[in-house]
Formats: C-alpha cells, structure tokens, sequence
C-alpha cells in the first residue's frame, strides 16, 4: 500500500498562488524516512515553514533546510503537487460551478489525488493523509463520504485522513515542499525561495494551471452539471467516474508551469 501526504500553502484570498503538495511512498519507504528526517530536525521538536524565523535566523534556517530537502528522495519517494492562481480562479472559475467542491484548495488537493491515482499508484491502495485546517475541512469530509459512499470510483482508495501536522511527522515534508513549490513560483529569487531549492526534486508529478486549463475545466465541470443550486446532469456515480478519468480533473499535464 501506498502512503500520500499532502500539505498546503496559500489557500487565504489575494492575488498570489495556491498550491497542494506532498510525497508519496510505501509502508518501508516512509518508516525508513521518518528516521533521518526527525535526527536531521534536532533539537527541533518539528517543523512549520511559516513559522520560520526567516529574518532573525537565516544563518540556522539555511543548514536546516538543506539537510531535510534531500531526505525524501534519498528513499525514493515521489513529489506530486498541483497549484492554481487566486486571480485565475476568481476570474474565471468562482461563481460558475460549484463552489464547496472547486475552491482553489479543493481543486487542487483532489488533482493531487488524482495525479496519483493516476500516474503512481498502478494496482497499489492509496492512503491519503492531509494536514487539517478548518478552512476547507468540511468540503473534505463530503468528498471522502463520495468517494466511500459510491462504490467504483476508485477501489484503490484506502483511505482518506485528516490529521494535525504536529501530531504526524511524515506531513512536515509536505508542508516543505508546498511552501518552496509557492515561494519559487512567486519568486525564484527571493531568500526563502533560494534557501528551500533543496527539496524540488527533479520531474514532480502535476504542474501550475495555466488560464486555458481553468477556463477548460470550468467548461467540463459545467456540462457535468456542478453549476450553483442547478440538478447534476448525470447520475453522481458517473459524474464522478468520468471527472477521475478527465484531464483536467487530474491536473495540469505541463511539468513546472509557470504564469
């Protein structure tokens, strides 16, 4: 069985970029990993991107992050990430389909699910394990009583977990990666961006929506009925058996696109 964890950064409203990230390993991959990241995180008893000292300590911060950003490849585990600009979503997207399901979180965390479904998982279960924030935590909640509650959109789906990053430290690398993947969008040349290069691995799985994606998959979601107090056009088991094999419901096919 596979493991996905998944962190966010960037969901509050503004002009600036959303992004859903994490790894993805088995069972062996991530108990041999939890071991080197939590020796190279001492004294720290955790780690919280945001939470950072950037200004006060970047002489500490620097040699911390440089030794944790290597640890997720070093046992083979995949980055997948999905991000979409505020303004596109605002623009283009808010106000003609539903919103609980297509906020730019929702949009992205359920293209990360998809990605790996998709791209990774092959035959393998998938557990899905997402910090929990209260933003967004009841539209999560509806989406794993869909997929649970309809039988055949994906078997493989072993679970859907939402758990504080303090209390699982295979999140920490999640919350690492999306806050890098965010900053080097925003700035490739900012501190926080150049002192994080270490964990953007080569070839993620997932890209940036561009505005011709958006504005595709805001059409598709609209002929399968998602539109504000409007009836769904087809039966939900096949809305969402065909959003799990559509294109842009997966996520961006572009490798590191950029605005």
């Amino acid at each position: 069985m596979l493991t996905a964890y998944f962190d966010e950064s960037g969901i509050h409203k503004g002009d600036h970029l959303c992004v859903v990230a994490g790894f993805v390993g088995n069972e062996a991959q991530w108990a041999s990993f939890i071991h080197d990241w939590l020796a190279a995180l001492r004294p720290r008893p955790l780690l919280h991107m945001r939470k950072l000292r950037w200004n006060q300590h970047p002489d500490r911060i620097a040699p911390l992050l440089a030794r944790l950003g290597p640890i997720p490849y070093r046992y083979n585990q995949t980055p997948v990430y999905c991000g979409i600009w505020q303004k596109d979503y605002e623009e283009i997207m808010k106000g003609k389909v539903r919103e609980k399901f297509t906020t730019p979180y929702m949009t992205c965390a359920q293209s990360c699910m998809a990605i790996v479904l998709g791209e990774l998982a092959g035959s393998d279960e998938v557990q899905f394990v997402f910090e929990r924030q209260r933003v967004n935590q009841s539209a999560m909640e509806n989406l794993r009583s869909v997929v649970f509650g309809l039988v055949g959109v994906d078997s493989r789906v072993r679970d859907i977990i939402f758990s504080p990053a303090k209390e699982m430290p295979c999140l920490e690398p999640a919350d690492y990666l999306s806050f890098q993947l965010r900053e080097w969008n925003l700035d490739p040349h900012s501190v926080k961006a150049t002192m994080g290069m270490s964990i953007l691995g080569a070839n993620p799985h997932g890209g940036i929506y561009t505005r011709e994606q958006i504005k595709q998959k805001t059409d598709d979601l609209i002929a399968f009925g998602l539109v504000p107090g409007g009836p769904l056009s087809k039966p939900t088991r096949e809305l969402f058996r065909q959003l799990m094999n559509n294109p842009y419901f997966r996520g961006p096919q572009s490798r590191n696109a950029r605005r």
